[in-house]
């Protein structure tokens, strides 16, 4: 399951600490905190999302998104919400994203991973109002149009985001691994 989307938000630092998913700091007060969100109260495509299977629609003509499999290093960061992946900008090796909706080649920039106190709640999103004990994020900007995410954040077509909703079973997942064995690094914020 994956959720695909092409605009992204990016919360301005001083707000971080009051940007929660409940109480008084939640997504139905987003647009009332600060103004730069009034969209947020505004929108009807905002994101959290409960995605309903049986009102979505198959397109058989549809490719597979494909991401490149290329090695690069980056930096983890523990934001007091979610962890962040950020790839290193110095790297020459470059990770895009192509196929299913995109008509653009997108390169990769972030991954969000949102997880919870426990294996119930850790997904922003929800499926049939179900949350999944984790969810990873992938964002990329429009390397076509674009020279980095801060000038594409704002354009049509400049930000792709895929979400993979992370499920616990038995059998381990040696990529996954590879990030997760790196949590205990950043425990803390910041």
């Amino acid at each position: 399951m994956f959720i695909l989307s092409t605009s992204y938000f990016r919360a301005n630092a001083s707000w971080d600490d009051w940007w929660t998913y409940d109480g008084i700091s939640g997504p139905s007060f987003w647009g009332l905190i600060n103004p730069q969100w009034s969209l947020c109260s505004k929108g009807r495509r905002q994101s959290p999302i409960n995605i309903e299977p049986d009102k979505l629609l198959f397109d058989p003509h549809l490719r597979s998104i494909h991401v490149d499999k290329h090695k690069i290093s980056g930096f983890l960061c523990n934001t007091g919400q979610f962890l962040v992946f950020r790839t290193n900008k110095e790297s020459k090796m470059r990770v895009n994203i192509t196929g299913g909706p995109l008509a653009y080649h997108y390169q990769f920039e972030e991954i969000y991973i949102h997880y919870g106190q426990d294996d119930n709640h850790g997904s922003e999103h929800h499926v049939n109002n179900y949350a999944f004990p984790a969810e990873i994020q992938i964002y990329g900007f429009n390397a076509e149009l674009y020279h980095n995410m801060s000038e594409a954040q704002h354009k049509s077509q400049g930000l792709v985001a895929i979400s993979l909703m992370v499920q616990l079973g038995d059998t381990p997942n040696p990529e996954l691994r590879i990030i997760t064995s790196l949590f205990n690094r950043v425990q803390f914020r910041g």
